[in-house]
């Protein structure tokens, strides 16, 4: 029968989806009152409600479709509750009169019902008809007063649940127009993951990886900071909830991700030497998240590796560095890749040993054909200057690499990335402080000349000669 129907659908277009309805109606009235028929009703259901979008607002037949999508609701699958969701937007204008009190019976499903399908169902529905009705329902329907209220009762955890459901709902449906409320969402969301109740623990995981896979690069500048903040915070579960959130920022947009991980991974390190073990088992589980989201290869298969050099710097660094240099890179290295291995790098450049500053040189001199320019400039403010001690490094290897790498960085990312290095480098060409910082500016200024090319150098020469041949100055 569904054939059938299905195969009319095809052939009569939305004209005359009217007398597809009756085939589905008969079904229903007529179909086996049996648990292994559940699945096709509520296929019906949805295929109703699809087909009554094409029907005009007024049609009375629209007013009872909505009604069973709303029953359908409750059906204990998420696929069928996503499906109900996605149909009742377009059906919103037939029941516009009706909707304040559908909105009051799902508000109090979803924070009352002590069914858990009940109440998730009642979120995906309410997340479809404010949709339908637009974001300033939020307002007009006081759904985020009681939201609020609910999310912060101490004394009834499915409250707090259902508020977590329908914030994780509204963020997926609404996507970029529930932004605003985003900043307002937040402070109590980071209480959430330090809730007594597991079932609110796992609801706030999860609205979190919703609102951070939803934001906009706007969105993120909004809410990165007030996340930083919260790390200085006294309150471990303020601090910890903040961490448990950078974490979720790992669900991020590709776009966005590369430019948060930035400023997250340093501050995640930080937090894993803090004085409270759950913030400690946070900070590890936000690392393990974003290492979760690595999509080259070569840098999955050596992630564990990557996260005891975050976690134990002081005995794990040159053993990464090591496994590093020795992974042969087939793939581009992505952002969230470059967020775990930037910040090794970084430390090891002010590391006592010899060999792990070279390596680390070495590191960074691959980086820039391995990667996306956009992803690794955030990296150079914080890694340059560990470049430029190692250039003027007392071992004359030390230095050979140091500045083969700035040479293959320049060439690989432009002059307009290392705006004061040539000045730099001609300073400390002509500093009477050492012989081993001439020597260091020299073999630095040829490496990065011979990645400028011809015309740089062309354009340089005549300085340094002019230079060469004072007599007013040190012979140094």
């Amino acid at each position: 029968m569904l054939d059938a129907a299905l195969s009319a659908l095809n052939t009569h277009g939305k004209d005359n989806v009217s007398s597809l309805l009756p085939v589905f109606e008969e079904f229903l009235k007529n179909a086996p009152q049996d648990a292994s028929y559940d699945s096709v009703r509520q296929s019906v259901v949805i295929l109703m409600g699809s087909l009554a979008k094409h029907l005009d607002k007024s049609d009375p037949k629209v007013k009872p479709i909505v009604a069973k999508l709303i029953t359908a609701l409750s059906t204990p699958s998420q696929q069928v509750q996503e499906s109900v969701a996605s149909c009742l937007p377009p059906l919103v204008p037939a029941i516009k009169e009706d909707a304040a009190g559908i909105v009051r019976n799902l508000l109090q499903l979803l924070l009352e019902s002590d069914k858990y399908a009940e109440r998730k169902g009642a979120a995906y529905g309410l997340a479809g008809l404010v949709k339908g009705l637009g974001i300033l329902a939020l307002k007009q329907q006081d759904i985020m007063t009681t939201l609020t209220d609910a999310i912060q009762d101490k004394k009834n955890f499915r409250r707090r649940e259902g508020a977590l459901f329908a914030f994780e709902m509204l963020c997926n449906m609404l996507g970029k127009l529930f932004e605003p409320y985003v900043v307002h969402v937040l402070p109590h969301l980071l209480l959430c993951f330090g809730d007594g109740n597991q079932y609110v623990r796992e609801a706030a995981d999860d609205c979190a990886k919703a609102v951070m896979r939803n934001l906009s690069a706007h969105g993120v500048k909004l809410v990165l900071p007030s996340l930083l903040v919260a790390l200085e915070e006294e309150s471990w579960r303020t601090k910890a909830g903040s961490v448990e959130l950078l974490g979720a920022m790992a669900f991020c947009a590709p776009k966005q991700l590369s430019s948060c991980l930035p400023s997250i991974v340093p501050k995640l390190t930080e937090v894993l030497t803090d004085s409270h073990v759950k913030v400690q088992k946070a900070g590890q589980q936000a690392l393990r998240q974003i290492g979760s989201v690595i999509r080259n290869p070569e840098i999955l298969a050596i992630t564990p590796i990557l996260l005891d050099a975050l976690t134990d710097p002081s005995r794990k660094t040159q053993t990464c560095l090591q496994t590093l240099l020795d992974t042969k890179f087939v793939h581009f290295i992505d952002a969230p890749s470059l967020a775990l291995i930037m910040p090794i790098v970084q430390r090891a450049f002010q590391d006592r040993s010899t060999d792990t500053r070279k390596m680390a040189a070495q590191i960074i001199g691959n980086m820039y054909s391995l990667t996306d320019q956009k992803d690794l400039s955030p990296y150079l403010p914080s890694v340059i200057p560990g470049l430029k001690t190692s250039l003027l490094d007392p071992v004359p290897e030390v230095r050979t690499v140091s500045a083969k790498a700035l040479g293959a960085m320049v060439k690989g990312m432009g002059e307009s990335c290392f705006d004061d290095l040539l000045p730099w480098l001609m300073e400390t060409l002509a500093s009477e402080q050492s012989s081993v910082d001439r020597s260091g500016a020299a073999q630095g200024l040829a490496e990065v000349m011979a990645g400028l090319g011809v015309e740089k150098l062309d354009k340089l020469m005549p300085d340094v000669v002019q230079t060469a041949s004072k007599v007013d100055i040190a012979p140094t």
